[in-house]
């Protein structure tokens, strides 16, 4: 081959690019580029897999994925969250005491793992009740707008305390970090300005079903009526009874039973027949009824004991006073009969064989007026620490109550400042930010010594006392009290029942009624409530 023709063909490689030089050059760029594409994939699944493990871990999930949807609005996991942990809290301070015996569920272990009922866990129910409880604060902010509605200067002073306590009271919890309790607390995604924007809301709830249940007015004659209504329910019944037990069945001996299966079992041909059922006869009782009426019909307590003493050895009858929904079954028929009268007395049988003797010995209509006082009590005080009160600790107590009585005689001696000095010496947290104040009080609602002095003939506004109080053996408190009758309510006790009753279901009317259209849908929620 001539020199240039070797030239001519060199020239047509290069230009065709098939020359070892050039195509090892082209090879190189070949791969060069591929590992450029894998490694851009690469990069790319990385970037995907950490921003995955990034968001996974962090709380934007909470706060944009809608967990609930109630009337065209969206509530993040975030704010379910909170109201789970809200449904949560509420019940834990509720019945902690019985959870330490066992009872509902274990707070040291998964919730989803422990049954509320069957099919549900109790991570369902708080679950359940968290969205209830975001529709119904929801219906009632969304009526409150409407109306016009906004917290009053007293919800408002309280509100701004709480919100105060949340921003304060985290470092003396232990907590490193506001945000770190409200973590742990609350849940993901669940902030600051989350908390106190749906505390507002709901104590604005609050506050607005609080004046519709005030709204509505009954006139004392649909207090009385419907009170008839339900008397029987709660009516207190003054009664004394005396119960003896059914005979124990004696058992067949072996033999016997043996004896009797065979004798009355049928023949394998014979086809058994069906004996149609017989009316049970009712139990005869245990005594002589006709004989025990002759003898305490129509008379009176005393002698209903002393004949039940004389005919039934070691025996005594038992005098008790219950509203009448509490009344036995076996007995409630006849001591609630609007026809009896005290000393009215019969003999009844239970299904299981008991025979009671009962006596009617009265009836509390409830229809007195309920009593108002203010108090300033003074606890007794274990000073030496053996889990008991002393007679010298208990007569501490009442010389430091009879000095606050005579410091209180000594000034105005008024109610407004029996009040105040209710505020600065009363060991009651229940009333000691109120001036001791107790309103609409009932019968036995109060200890014995209150509760006597309360509802004593010829009680009157501004009357006082100093009175004490040992509940060692009730295991209660042990103190004095300093009391002042303020007066007695408009209403008797039935009629407040009744009013009670009536606002109660009323009430109940209306928020069914504006709860139409309110019906949550959730998604999400498996990420709702995992704090707890």
């Amino acid at each position: 081959m001539s020199a240039s023709k070797d030239k001519l063909n060199r020239k047509q490689q290069i230009e065709a690019g098939t020359d070892k030089r050039t195509a090892a050059q082209a090879k190189e760029k070949a791969q060069q580029r591929k590992s450029a594409i894998t490694y851009t994939i690469v990069a790319v699944v990385l970037v995907i897999f950490f921003a995955f493990i990034f968001i996974y871990n962090s709380n934007w999930p909470s706060r944009h994925l809608t967990a609930v949807t109630i009337d065209g609005k969206d509530y993040s996991v975030a704010q379910a969250n909170y109201y789970y942990s809200a449904a949560y809290m509420s019940f834990y301070n509720s019945y902690a005491d019985y959870m330490n015996y066992g009872l509902f569920f274990d707070p040291n272990e998964s919730l989803d793992d422990q049954e509320y009922s069957e099919g549900m866990s109790w991570r369902d129910y708080f679950r359940d009740a968290a969205v209830q409880n975001m529709a119904q604060i929801q219906m009632f902010c969304d009526e409150a707008e409407a109306a016009g509605f906004t917290l009053s200067e007293e919800d408002q002073a309280a509100y701004d305390e709480q919100m105060e306590a949340l921003s304060t009271n985290w470092s003396s919890l232990g907590y490193e970090s506001l945000q770190q309790f409200i973590n742990l607390n609350y849940g993901k995604g669940v902030t600051e300005d989350m908390i106190r924007q749906e505390t507002y809301r709901g104590m604005l709830a609050a506050a607005y079903a609080e004046s519709i249940g005030e709204s509505f007015e009954y006139a004392p004659a649909q207090l009385d009526a419907h009170y008839a209504d339900v008397a029987d329910q709660y009516d207190v019944i003054d009664y004394a009874v005396y119960s003896i037990a059914a005979p124990a069945e004696e058992e067949a001996s072996d033999e016997t039973a043996d004896e009797t299966a065979d004798e009355t079992e049928p023949a394998d041909e014979a086809e058994p027949t069906e004996e149609p059922e017989e009316a049970e006869t009712p139990a005869e009782p245990a005594v002589d009824a006709d004989a025990v009426l002759e003898a305490i019909d129509g008379t009176d307590e005393e002698t209903f004991a002393a004949y039940v003493s004389e005919n039934f050895d070691g025996a005594e009858i038992t005098s008790t006073t219950l509203p009448g929904s509490s009344l036995s079954a076996d007995y409630s028929q006849f001591l609630l009969d609007s026809a009896r009268e005290a000393g009215d007395a019969d003999v009844t049988v239970a299904e299981d064989g008991t025979t009671y003797i009962v006596m009617f010995l009265g009836r509390d209509k409830n229809d007195y007026k309920m009593a108002s006082f203010r108090h300033i009590l003074i606890n007794a005080e274990d000073a030496d620490g053996d889990g008991t009160y002393s007679d010298e600790e208990i007569q501490a107590a009442a010389d430091e109550a009879q000095s606050v009585y005579e410091e209180w005689q000594a000034g105005d001696a008024t109610e407004d400042s029996f009040a105040e000095l209710a505020n600065e010496r009363s060991d009651d947290g229940g009333s000691n930010t109120t001036g001791g104040l107790y309103e609409n009080v009932y019968k036995n609602q109060m200890v014995p010594p209150i509760n006597d002095w309360l509802f004593e003939d010829g009680r009157k506004a501004g009357d006082t006392t100093v009175v004490s109080y040992d509940g060692q053996a009730e295991g209660g408190y042990t103190g004095t009290h300093v009391v002042y009758f303020a007066g007695f309510s408009d209403l008797t006790y039935a009629q407040y029942i009744a009013d009670s009753e009536m606002r109660s279901d009323d009430y109940a009317s209306w928020s069914e009624e504006h709860m139409v259209g309110y019906d949550p849908s959730t998604s999400h929620m498996d990420m709702v409530g995992k704090n707890h």
